[in-house]
């Protein structure tokens, strides 16, 4: 049956082409531009009663090669009656749930593990505005840990909601945990020139992968000190990947890691298995290195390239981590914090008891969100 309908639907689609000939060509749709939208179901039971509607947007954004590109994420409102003038605006960009098509948060009941925080800013009476990133649900690779592009993401992800004619104010706070904490500073660094038309009061970065340093000064390999940095090295790789579409896994990973890189590439968050993690525990300095200094030079690209920040930004930051994160080393976000205060960005950066995942901020970080939205005053921790 399927082929007997694809025929005449080639041929009207061909004689379309011949009368169209000397047509110009569509222009390409401008970023933010809303492309679909569509309720979002099957969400956890908790972020179902959170919010009183959930709509799937699909729009157009801009990849690391600059051209457009369609991607997809999700737009929470909160219950109750909305203010005049509409729901202020957070702009959530979510942690590492994987590279793989399939690991874009709204396919994902608990949004890969996201759902508590955006449960809790609808509690606050925020609209929460959450981008998937390329390549997430979209068409191409994931170009995982570009900045400039997950800032994009960010930045049209909320101009796609303004466009969908939901109730939502022009004020808006940008968000990021992890990989997303890259993401949303990333967006503070470009709104201004990148859509200067939202009115952005500040952004709060959690655990923020601003600088991995993989790799040290000299382009040697800095050891690594976590089985969670082992586990997400095959995304790192793949993130390469993007960028030299020939580099291999056993250019930089060796013995039982490389045999579990292709598997661990392909999970989402959650689906890791207890024997992965036994690798990624029992791995040592002979499970990572280069094989020459040509597998070097593209994670030396990488991370020059993508690393943060890169110019200063008069949005107020707040940053909130643990002192004893072992995925994004303390040392690499103390270094990313000075870079940040040395351009000029007003920073408030709170190192407090934890790791990764678990930095003993509490409902601290809310605050820092209601605090840019009221405009109350910054105390800047950056020395003067």
């Amino acid at each position: 049956m399927r082929a007997r309908i694809a025929l005449p639907i080639l041929a009207v689609a061909l004689l379309a082409a011949c009368g169209t000939a000397d047509e110009p060509a569509a222009a390409p749709a401008a970023p933010g531009a809303l492309l679909s939208k569509r309720p979002l179901e099957h969400l956890d039971s908790g972020l179902a009663g959170a919010a009183a509607s959930a709509t799937y947007v699909r729009y157009e954004s801009t990849s690391p090669a600059g051209k457009p590109i369609e991607v997809s994420g999700a737009v929470f409102l909160p219950k109750g009656d909305a203010p005049a003038g509409g729901w202020p605006v957070v702009a959530f960009a979510h942690g590492t749930s994987g590279v793989a098509n399939k690991c874009a948060p709204t396919n994902s009941p608990t949004l890969f593990g996201s759902a508590p925080a955006v449960e809790a800013l609808l509690a606050g009476q925020r609209a929460v505005v959450m981008t998937n990133y390329q390549g997430l649900d979209g068409p191409g690779d994931a170009p995982y840990l570009d900045t400039p592009s997950s800032g994009y993401d960010v930045l049209d992800s909320v101009r796609a909601a303004h466009a969908a004619g939901l109730p939502l104010a022009g004020d808006t706070v940008l968000v990021g945990v992890s990989q997303g904490g890259r993401a949303a500073e990333s967006a503070a660094e470009t709104a201004k020139a990148y859509a200067p038309e939202l009115k952005i009061h500040g952004a709060v970065l959690l655990s923020p992968a601003l600088e991995l340093r993989f790799l040290d000064s000299a382009g040697t390999l800095v050891p690594l000190n976590a089985p969670d940095q082992y586990l997400v090295l095959p995304y790192v790789v793949a993130a390469v990947r993007y960028n030299d579409p020939g580099y291999r896994d056993d250019q930089v990973l060796h013995g039982k890691l490389l045999d579990i890189a292709p598997a661990l590439e392909s999970a989402c968050t959650g689906e890791v298995t207890p024997d992965q993690v036994a690798v990624a525990a029992a791995a040592g300095p002979d499970a990572v290195r280069f094989v020459d200094a040509d597998a070097a030079q593209p994670f030396a690209d990488l991370q020059s390239r993508t690393n943060l920040p890169k110019t200063a930004t008069t949005l107020p930051v707040y940053i909130g981590r643990g002192n004893a994160d072992k995925l994004v080393d303390t040392a690499w976000s103390d270094a990313a914090v000075t870079d940040m205060c040395t351009l000029g960005t007003p920073v408030h950066d709170e190192v407090v008891p934890g790791g990764h995942s678990d930095p003993a901020l509490g409902d601290r970080w809310l605050t820092w969100v209601s605090d840019l939205f009221a405009g109350n005053p910054f105390a800047s921790t950056c020395p003067h």
